[in-house]
């Protein structure tokens, strides 16, 4: 992958060289100066410190959830290498399909992002603050999620919205903060929470992907509304983002192979 770090484009291989215990090599280049700070965001990335015994351990214990754990064993979810790509991430999957969310996004990367050796790096605040409403459209967005995208750029180069303070935040206290912006309602919000925040216990029950599995495993079928969704995966705290993404995943694997559940 490649990722702004020190400001320099930079080039990241991870590879698995062991599995017990676990190990995984991380290479860069240009070589990080602040070696332990870089550990530590690459730790984050790959959700190295989430211990998954727990969460198995209960999940061994449930009939519905044993073959979904055995058959995803070691999984992890991934988070992206800075809160700022997760935003435009959350914000180009809003009411469009993943794949055309990811189609927009290679394009914003080509056109706004920089090289990094065959590698092109995803745009930083300041890549996309100056640029016009109709130089985003051009890669395939709506007026208004251009219009959502520019203003949260220029919020975060203005230090408006500092991600540094939201580590400390409580969930629910983070959700409302990130609703006071706009283009960030309830889903997009604890989709940042969970995916690029890696706060486990967080769902967001109004995903329609989300709805299906929780339908499909617990439900009967269906998609439960997303109060229902709540209501099944509360005992399932504090996994239950976790959860989520296991359901998502093994349906996915099941009905689309392994590719389709990463």
């Amino acid at each position: 992958m490649a990722m702004w770090w020190e400001e320099k484009p930079t080039v990241v291989l991870m590879r698995q060289v062991d599995l017990d215990p676990p190990t995984v090599e991380v290479l860069a280049e240009p070589k990080p100066g602040q070696r332990k700070l870089f550990g530590q965001r690459m730790r984050a990335v790959l959700n190295a410190d989430l211990s998954l015994r727990p969460f198995y351990k209960k999940a061994r214990g449930d009939r519905r959830l044993a073959a979904v754990v055995k058959d995803l064993e070691g999984l992890k979810p991934f988070r992206p290498p800075d809160l700022f790509q997760m935003m435009v991430i959350a914000i180009t999957e809003q009411q469009i399909s993943m794949a055309a969310a990811a189609r927009i996004r290679e394009r914003i990367v080509t056109s706004f992002g920089s090289r990094a050796g065959d590698l092109m790096v995803f745009p930083r605040p300041e890549d996309l603050a100056s640029r016009t409403t109709e130089e985003l459209r051009s890669c395939g967005l709506s007026g208004r999620k251009a219009e959502y995208l520019i203003e949260l750029s220029n919020k975060l180069v203005q230090g408006e919205l500092d991600p540094v303070s939201w580590e400390k935040m409580p969930d629910e206290a983070l959700v409302q903060h990130l609703k006071s912006h706009r283009g960030i309602g309830e889903w997009t919000a604890e989709y940042i929470l969970v995916r690029g925040m890696g706060r486990l216990d967080v769902v967001p029950a109004s995903d329609l992907g989300v709805r299906k599995a929780v339908g499909l495993y617990f439900g009967g079928g269906g998609n439960p509304p997303p109060q229902e969704v709540r209501d099944i995966l509360r005992p399932w705290s504090p996994w239950r983002g976790l959860l989520a993404f296991y359901l998502l995943a093994h349906h996915r694997r099941s009905q689309m192979g392994l590719d389709q559940a990463k």
